[in-house]
């Protein structure tokens, strides 16, 4: 039998983080990086099979993180849903 596919919502919080990161990127480089980068972050929801698939993060409680370049995409499983908690960067000279 086929897997359910998973529901996947974005709090308010990480789609400003995603926005803000998107702004700053696009200061820092070209528009077109910027895009690239923030679409990479965004899709790597997408590439969630299974809710467990990705490591617990050592800081979030009960978080799982996917990792795409600099950048940690946290989220939470409640059921059937993957709800996107936070984009934070990584780099430490930020």
């Amino acid at each position: 039998m086929p897997e359910k596919k998973l529901s996947v919502k974005w709090s308010n919080e990480a789609i400003n983080d995603l926005k803000s990161t998107y702004y700053d990127l696009r200061t820092r480089n070209s528009n077109e990086t910027a895009l690239k980068i923030r679409n990479e972050i965004f899709n790597a929801s997408r590439s969630i099979i299974f809710p467990e698939q990705f490591q617990l993060d050592e800081n979030g409680k009960n978080c799982r993180r996917i990792i795409i370049r600099n950048f940690k995409i946290l989220y939470i499983v409640d059921g059937e849903t993957i709800r996107i908690t936070s984009v934070i960067n990584t780099y430490h000279n930020y």
